[in-house]
This record gives C-alpha cells, sequence and structure tokens, in this order.
C-alpha cells in the first residue's frame, strides 16, 4: 500500500482544515483561515490565523 497518495493530497487538505478550525476563534473566522492556508500554504494561512487576533466578544445590554 502506497502511502504517497495520502500524504500529496490528504495531508495538506487536513492541516487546512485545522487552520480553519483555529480560526473559529479569531477574527478571520473558519472560512478566512481555510482560504489563507490553501492560498498562503498552510504556514502562511496559520500565520495570518494567528496574527488576525482573538475575536471581540459581544456584550448583551439589559
Amino acid at each position: 500500500m502506497e502511502l504517497e497518495p495520502l500524504f500529496k493530497y490528504g495531508l495538506p487538505f487536513l492541516t487546512a482544515f485545522a487552520v480553519g478550525l483555529l480560526g473559529r476563534t479569531r477574527r478571520i473566522g473558519f472560512w478566512g483561515g481555510v482560504v489563507a492556508s490553501i492560498l498562503l500554504t498552510p504556514l502562511g494561512g496559520f500565520l495570518v490565523t494567528l496574527i488576525s487576533g482573538p475575536r471581540r466578544i459581544k456584550v448583551k445590554k439589559t
């Protein structure tokens, strides 16, 4: 069983998905993290996601 297709296609997909999961708690969001990691490689997307800063918390006025 050859593992080359897994590393060639599966690993970049999984890392882009992982960056998207990290982006859920950041200003960039899930899809922004996924798109950034596809366009800039997963490492570049990871850095952009980290630089985007944490998501602002909405305070309800009662």
